[in-house]
């Protein structure tokens, strides 16, 4: 198994959103990154909108001009997916949460990737286990999934395989760590911990909008009142200040009123079947334009930048520069 100190190079297969970002963390963390696309216009795509990430972090003064270009040019683009495996010190999976997909690129990439060289996961929700049941090397198999936009939140779960090697997941998190991420292992469960929690929100808001109990803009206005009360304190840290007590009766008057089918709500099938996929088609719970849905995308990375800078410490930088 290859050492954190000997990770010079990462190859990232797959560019959409996802890899995209996952490149562009890495790049910044001064690394050199070897990105997969299947097809020259997806690469350009790829590249335009790692561009336009950088150039939002230079409007917002995170990052200055001459920095972006080094970062830009620690990126290359390749459509040979041998090249992309064979040339990394450590390898990241970013396709679609397609079970058989992902087993299959698993399988190609143990079979390129030379000794040691850890193999990692985007997964949202599948297990390390079942992805790797069709490598002969399940020892270094790995998830590390970020929430986007990875280069901006800093958060990644790492989550082993039943095989999964302790070093695998040591090396890893060493990584991350090393790249200015908070890695955060936990044990295989589907949707690892972000994600069930999300999905559990999400299925909430859709049974409330189903029943006619509210118009999702209410589900919004609300929600976006009370949410910042979990950044300072996060969920658990969060009830103590309720009491258990408190929400044990709490739990008993509303949690059998909650939406418990295992299937996903019907309302989604509903909107599916109309093409209302949010803004990919210009209208969800929303209608969508592209002004709009670029006003809503800068509204919300305006956020993660101002919380970017405080991690990195840029606030204080700025508070120092106007100063003098």
């Amino acid at each position: 198994m290859r050492e954190t100190s000997d990770i010079r190079n990462i190859a990232v297969i797959g560019g959409g959103y996802v890899g995209r970002g996952v490149a562009l963390q890495f790049a910044q963390a001064k690394l050199g990154v070897l990105m997969f696309n299947r097809s020259p216009e997806s690469a350009a795509r790829s590249r335009a909108e790692i561009e336009k990430s950088l150039d939002i972090l230079i409007d917002a003064d995170a990052l200055d001009e001459g920095d972006a270009r080094d970062i830009l040019g620690r990126i290359t683009l390749t459509q040979d997916f041998r090249e992309a495996v064979s040339g990394g010190d450590f390898v990241v999976e970013a396709v679609s949460e397609i079970l058989s997909l992902k087993q299959e690129i698993f399988e190609k990439m143990d079979a390129i990737a030379p000794p040691g060289v850890i193999l990692a996961s985007e997964t949202s929700g599948l297990g390390m286990t079942d992805i790797s049941a069709r490598t002969s090397h399940p020892e270094r198999c790995i998830v590390t999934h970020n929430y986007t936009p990875p280069h901006l939140v800093p958060v990644v779960e790492v989550v082993a395989g039943r095989r999964t090697s302790p070093d695998t997941t040591r090396i890893t998190c060493e990584l991350l760590k090393q790249s200015g991420k908070e890695p955060i292992v936990c044990r295989e469960v589907p949707g690892h911990i972000g994600v069930r929690l999300t999905t559990a929100l999400r299925r909430e808001a859709y049974h409330i909008v189903e029943k006619g109990y509210a118009r999702p803009e209410d589900v919004d206005t609300v929600w976006r009142s009370i949410a910042p009360l979990f950044p300072a304190l996060g969920l658990c840290k969060l009830n103590d200040f309720s009491g258990m007590d408190v929400l044990r009766d709490v739990h008993r008057n509303i949690q059998p009123s909650l939406d418990h089918r295992p299937q996903p709500s019907p309302l989604m099938d509903e909107m599916i079947e109309k093409n209302l996929l949010g803004i990919k088609s210009g209208e969800g719970f929303y209608k969508w334009t592209t002004e709009s849905a670029r006003e809503a995308a800068r509204a919300r990375d305006s956020e993660l930048i101002r919380l970017y800078r405080k991690n990195k410490g840029l606030e204080q930088k700025t508070e120092r520069k106007s100063s003098t």
